[in-house]
């Protein structure tokens, strides 16, 4: 189930990923598949210019294209975010970043812990 929208405007999360490059789209479009699997209930929208999911007024993720890789910001703090391989960036206290520059860095399982992590912190 996607995350819920406004009804009767268009899919925040679809028309940006629609206006990134090819590569870029396919990528954003495999993370977006893991947010919508992991978070169902979560809202979605534009802010600062990318997509985010929220849940109860409070941002989860934000997904972003960039020139060289995509990214998903986890809107937890970094104490929460569990990462023994070392493979978030950032050094804020309330979010931290996965860099994705082929479909080979897509770790679902890691994503999705990243994005229960996040949604606990936020709860």
């Amino acid at each position: 189930m996607p995350a819920t929208k406004t009804p009767g405007k268009k899919d925040p999360v679809k028309t940006y990923i629609a206006e990134q490059a090819p590569d870029k789209g396919a990528l954003l479009e495999k993370l977006r598949a893991i947010v919508d699997k992991t978070v169902p209930d979560a809202t979605t929208a534009i802010k600062w210019g990318v997509p985010f999911y929220m849940r109860g007024g409070k941002s989860i993720c934000a997904l972003a294209s960039f020139k060289e890789h995509v990214g998903i910001n986890f809107f937890a703090p970094p104490e929460a975010l569990a990462d023994p391989k070392k493979r978030l960036e950032g050094g804020g206290k309330s979010s931290r970043m996965y860099k994705v520059r082929t479909a080979a860095d897509i770790d679902a399982a890691a994503i999705t812990k990243w994005l229960k992590a996040s949604v606990a912190a936020n709860a």
